[in-house]
């Protein structure tokens, strides 16, 4: 019995060996398979990283054929792509539709295994969308008097933000456009030759045909053909030659009464007042809104009188925070006294493709004056909205709303606070601390109120109609008005930039300069 037993075992021993010998056959294939698919999966892993690389570097490139994409992407991906031995690149496929780049790439698999599971090739898709079609973007930069010893590091930031923005070919060279507008800001904002357009014409002086004392109503009497003038305007003369009323000379303002259509008497003043004579060529000027000389009450209940120039202010009324043409509403008129605390002397720039232009009128900027932010982000959405093609025509004029493959950028940088509202053209009584001399601030309070307020209505709107809004709020420390506003103000989050020196003020119009320029992975 016990030779029996140990002959059984013996025998048990031999069928397990056997089993295993049996199981190695059968877990050798299926273990090498498991390093098949570890490695196909790597692979595919690698193909696709280098596939997407590929279809980005085409789309990056000014190539406008599929068959010159087809070369450029080939020739990456295969610089991008290694290989083990005995495999290659079985497919690759790179096509331009329209604004996208779709690519497929195809490898053979490794040589090692039995590919019980895998027997083709291994492939990869990727689709890129090139850069929107159009690019327009209008660039809004602060060049108030407290940049004075940072201006030379935003005229480089702006300038390298327009050497990435602007590519060097254009359509018909290239398949889209790319377009920079630069809006300067400061007490206000230079809108050159536009200006009359823009806030409606002004009234200038009327010829003085005569000045005579006329005895019998002891009246001084001015003819100046069709004046316009009624009873208790003011006005001012001037060329009056050696003509004086009350011993002064006539280079003053009067209040008139007026007598007919062509003619006004000075109030006041009888014959007796005027003295000496006056010669040809003289000028009267009225001194109301509209006139090209205003002459209003400051807070100190003083008279005083500023003239207008090429510069604007806030637009006001039902249209205020839209982009609605001025022929329907005109923006409003800026009076000051051409010194101190005047307008930037330097014109906006419609959009332009120019680069070397774009760059010259940025070294020209020159700082001064207080901060009309509120302005200078109005001007920043009247560049990219088609509303104002009747200023902005032939290749400055903004493609319509929700034109396909088109985007619309605003890029609203400032140092500080909003502290310029106006009223009737001049900055109000309650404007804040910085907007300069108060015996310069007419008697009554800003007409559109706050600022910020104005500047994150602006905003709101502008955003609903698709543009993108960038924000960089430089050096502003502890400021929560203007933070407040650069993040309410921006498209989201990652649009705002807050630099705290001249250096960082570079990266952020360069950061903020690829992301305009930024080309994403779609599939």
């Amino acid at each position: 019995m016990a030779g029996r037993l140990r002959a059984a075992l013996r025998d048990e021993r031999g069928a397990t060996a056997v089993f295993f010998a049996m199981g190695l056959l059968v877990m050798a294939p299926v273990t090498l398979g498991l390093v098949d698919v570890y490695m196909i999966t790597t692979q595919r892993s690698q193909l696709q990283d280098a596939l997407d690389t590929a279809t980005l570097y085409a789309a990056r490139s000014d190539k406008t054929t599929t068959e010159d994409i087809q070369v450029v992407g080939d020739n990456s991906l295969r610089a991008n792509l290694k290989l083990s031995g005995g495999q290659q690149i079985t497919y690759s496929r790179f096509t331009l539709d329209g604004i996208k780049v779709i690519s497929t790439a195809r490898i053979s698999p490794p040589t090692i295994g039995p590919r019980l599971w895998v027997q083709n090739d291994i492939e990869a898709n990727s689709e890129v969308l090139r850069n929107s079609n159009n690019v327009e973007v209008a660039v809004v930069l602060d060049t108030t008097g407290s940049m004075s010893d940072q201006m030379t590091n935003l005229r480089t930031a702006a300038k390298d933000l327009v050497d990435l923005v602007v590519k060097d070919k254009q359509p018909p060279e290239a398949p889209y456009y790319t377009k920079v507008a630069l809006v300067p800001y400061a007490v206000g904002v230079n809108v050159g030759s536009w200006a009359d357009t823009a806030r409606g014409s002004v009234k200038g002086p009327i010829a003085v045909d005569s000045v005579t004392a006329d005895s019998s109503k002891r009246k001084i009497i001015v003819k100046a053909v069709a004046h316009g003038f009624q009873t208790g305007d003011r006005v001012l003369f001037e060329n009056m030659g050696r003509a004086k009323v009350d011993g002064n000379s006539m280079a003053a303002e009067f209040k008139v009464t007026r007598e007919d259509a062509d003619r006004f008497s000075l109030s006041d003043y009888s014959n007796s007042k005027f003295s000496g004579s006056y010669n040809s060529g003289g000028k009267v000027y009225c001194l109301k809104e509209g006139c090209e000389k205003f002459s209003f009450t400051n807070v100190s209940n003083k008279l005083k009188t500023f003239g207008i120039g090429k510069c604007v202010s806030e637009r006001i009324g039902s249209e205020a925070y839209t982009d609605a043409a001025p022929s329907a509403a005109p923006v409003g008129r800026l009076y000051d006294d051409g010194s101190g605390n005047a307008c930037e002397s330097q014109p906006i720039i419609p959009l332009s493709s120019n680069k070397t232009m774009l760059k010259g009128k940025i070294d020209a900027l020159r700082d001064g004056g207080s901060t009309a932010g509120q302005i200078g982000l109005a001007w920043g959405w009247y560049m990219v909205s088609p509303n104002w093609n009747a200023l902005w025509t032939s290749d400055s004029a903004p493609a319509a709303y929700n034109t396909p493959q088109t985007l619309k950028v605003v890029i609203l940088m400032t140092d500080g606070a909003f502290n310029s509202p106006y009223c009737k053209g001049v900055i109000a009584k309650d404007a804040g601390s910085g907007s300069g001399s108060s015996s310069d601030h007419i008697n009554c309070n800003a007409t559109n109120g706050d600022p910020f307020d104005q500047a994150d209505t602006l905003c709101t709107n502008m955003k609903a109609k698709g543009v993108i809004v960038y924000t960089v709020g430089f050096n502003v420390g502890n400021d929560s008005d203007v933070k407040n506003l650069m993040s309410n103000c921006a498209t989201s989050p990652e649009y705002v930039y807050m630099p705290s020196n001249g250096n960082d003020l570079k990266i952020a119009f360069r950061a903020i300069a690829q992301d305009i320029n930024s080309l994403r992975i779609s599939k």
